[in-house]
């Protein structure tokens, strides 16, 4: 009988790709030759289903994997945990005195889940201008300040030089973007858009080279790395009662909008718009062909599946999120339906985010 190590290499790498994260992980540790079928930097985490994070407090994170139905968990370096686009990522945050800047305030770190690995970003306070448009000022940037949302041009894990943008607030007070590049000890702060009334930042995410933002106004903006400041690509001038997310799916660009109802605010339907930035144009999306999107509190991700690779509950053309039930729902671009998945965990959907667990 031929032994499992023995078996040709182009097989186990077959078999590797079509793993689930915790049984990727489980296949690595078999032997020498499996080990060696199953390289990290091939894993495809999107062709996979996510994981829900439901912080649990205190520290601590729940990861509940929808593939296998177990739930891990985690000890966080911080708390208040935020999404991080890309989702392999999450930012948390820690209250106390930081002696880099000789002040109290909120010291931030990537945390990277699945390889426990942490990366302590500069202090707000050290916040450098080489902008020349309305420049965010210094005093700005106090104890009070906070991140808002959270972007990387790449990640830390697979490269070396990467670039962290982030939108500042206080007191829920927009206030500007900043920069942080990889090696420097600084933020760079960024000029907004020239001759824009001001607005409060919804989303921030790295989509084909470049920054991407969209404010409560409907605009999409780009970030100007040369300049450092935002150019505005496109309004979507759209009047919907809802909340926008930005995503990248299939390699494309795509706004998705939950729609409230008016008699009680819980989602009724969502609609999906493709943006083209060099043309500055929208066009409804009616089908996600192999795609499902996943929307949870300020996170948006995609993940593209075949018939075979599908859960149970987890199809393509669905849209999944939680809302103020604390359950979880699914919005059918084919019947254009929102229906309930009950065998997933019940979260109130502002403690919850989804993640693709990846290296």
């Amino acid at each position: 009988m031929a032994s499992w190590e023995e078996l040709p290499q182009e097989i186990l790498e077959l078999i590797a790709g079509r793993l689930a994260m915790e049984d990727f992980l489980a296949f690595r540790g078999v032997c020498t030759s499996w080990r060696s079928a199953a390289v990290r930097d091939t894993y495809n985490a999107k062709s996979k289903a996510p994981w829900l994070m439901i912080y649990v407090g205190n520290g601590v994170a729940e990861f509940f994997s929808i593939s296998r139905g177990r739930t891990h968990q985690v000890r966080l370096p911080g708390s208040r945990p935020q999404a991080v686009n890309p989702t392999r990522w999450i930012l948390v945050s820690r209250w106390g005195f930081d002696q880099r800047v000789s002040r109290w305030g909120n010291q931030y770190c990537i945390f990277n889940p699945l390889s426990r690995v942490g990366i302590e970003l500069p202090a707000l306070a050290k916040l450098r201008h080489k902008s020349r448009l309305r420049p965010l000022k210094r005093h700005r940037c106090s104890g009070s300040t906070r991140i808002h949302r959270i972007a990387l041009s790449s990640s830390p894990s697979s490269s070396g030089d990467y670039t962290v943008m982030v939108t500042l607030c206080r007191d829920l007070r927009s206030l500007g973007y900043a920069l942080h590049r990889s090696g420097e000890d600084a933020w760079t702060g960024v000029s907004p858009a020239a001759n824009l009334p001001r607005s409060t930042f919804l989303q921030l995410i790295h989509y084909d080279g470049q920054f991407v933002a969209l404010d409560s106004r409907g605009r999409i903006l780009t970030l100007d790395e040369r300049e450092c400041r935002m150019q505005l690509r496109l309004f979507l001038g759209h009047n919907f009662a809802g909340y926008p997310y930005l995503v990248e799916c299939s390699g494309t660009l795509l706004v998705a909008w939950k729609i409230w109802g008016q008699e009680d605010g819980t989602v009724e339907s969502i609609r999906v718009f493709v943006v083209d930035l060099e043309k500055g144009a929208q066009e409804e999306v009616l089908n996600l062909g192999n795609a499902a999107l996943f929307l949870n509190g300020n996170s948006a991700i995609s993940a593209e599946f075949n018939s075979e690779s599908c859960l149970p509950w987890i199809k393509p053309n669905r849209i999944y999120f939680h809302d103020k039930d604390k359950k979880m729902h699914y919005y059918s671009m084919e019947d254009e339906k929102v229906e309930i998945c009950s065998d997933a965990p019940r979260v109130y959907f502002h403690r919850a985010m989804w993640i693709q667990p990846d290296f």
